[in-house]
């Protein structure tokens, strides 16, 4: 099969790209607090899981088509680390005759799945399935198994992408990681100042996003929103904001209009990449 990221037009198809935003009543204290969920429980995670546009659906779903025909994905991230109260991303290239129908997506274990119908006539590109992950969700680890299905009913191979969900870190903080998307976020104190977020790529260029108070605030390529994800990359393609070697994002923080920053981390795919990240509190 030809490499997708180099050969094509990229296509976006994204559902609906929102930050997740937790939606409350005016019941005031009478209202219980969201029941805390442990990733492990594969339908208690399935039920509150957002991924706009879906819908749930009981039991298996269809099986990979053996038609030659059958439409085909591949450039997945395999693995992804996120905090809770964030909106992961599953980005991956799809190829597909008879064009992109929609999409299944099950949190393995679980006893239903995700239908994301498209009916949409184009036969390749990039696709972004947003999955929002609520506050309620605690630490852990689950995996998500997904696939298309084109305009006829086809069903593509299946990709995997196993997430772990982490904690919110305190100043000053190491994280590190290699490809896939990590989203870090850091709870910086309450002093206001600068804070300095100092990357290490290394040799193999990977990409940096820094967002505070919901505002892209600095990275190592074009800004993007607090709504949206930044370009996948196959290790050495020119992918806009892969960088190597080190530099340092500062923070003009306050703890009064927010106290955490979040980090998007995306390793470069297929390269065996490496990178570092640290942040100190502000000053």
């Amino acid at each position: 099969m030809k490499t997708l990221y180099k050969s094509i037009k990229f296509l976006s198809l994204v559902f609906g790209l929102t930050a997740l935003t937790l939606i409350t009543s005016c019941g005031g204290d009478s209202d219980p607090a969201p029941a805390e969920v442990d990733p492990s429980d594969a339908d208690a995670l399935t039920g509150v899981l957002v991924i706009p546009g879906s819908q749930n659906v009981g039991g298996q779903p269809p099986a990979s088509s053996t038609d030659a025909d059958a439409p085909n994905v591949s450039n997945n991230q395999t693995s992804a680390t996120v905090v809770a109260d964030n909106t992961l991303y599953l980005p991956f290239n799809f190829e597909s005759v008879q064009g992109y129908g929609g999409c299944y997506v099950q949190v393995n274990g679980a006893s239903s799945y995700f239908d994301i119908p498209s009916g949409n006539s184009s036969t390749d590109g990039l696709l972004v399935v947003p999955v929002g992950i609520p506050a309620s969700v605690q630490e852990g680890d689950f995996c998500l198994t997904y696939c298309i299905y084109d305009n006829s009913g086809r069903v593509s191979n299946l990709l995997q992408t196993c997430v772990t969900v982490g904690p919110i870190q305190e100043c000053p903080a190491f994280t590190s990681g290699s490809d896939g998307l990590t989203i870090a976020t850091y709870d910086l104190g309450d002093t206001p100042g600068t804070a300095s977020i100092t990357y290490d790529m290394f040799s193999i260029q990977d990409r940096i996003d820094v967002f505070y108070n919901n505002q892209w605030i600095g990275g190592s390529g074009s800004s993007i929103s607090s709504s949206s994800f930044p370009p996948v990359s196959s290790c050495g393609d020119g992918q806009n904001g892969y960088v190597s070697g080190t530099g340092t994002i500062d923070v003009n923080y306050n703890p009064s209009t927010a106290r955490t920053v979040t980090v998007y981390m995306s390793g470069c795919i297929g390269g065996g990449t490496a990178w570092n990240l640290n942040v100190s509190c502000p000053e």
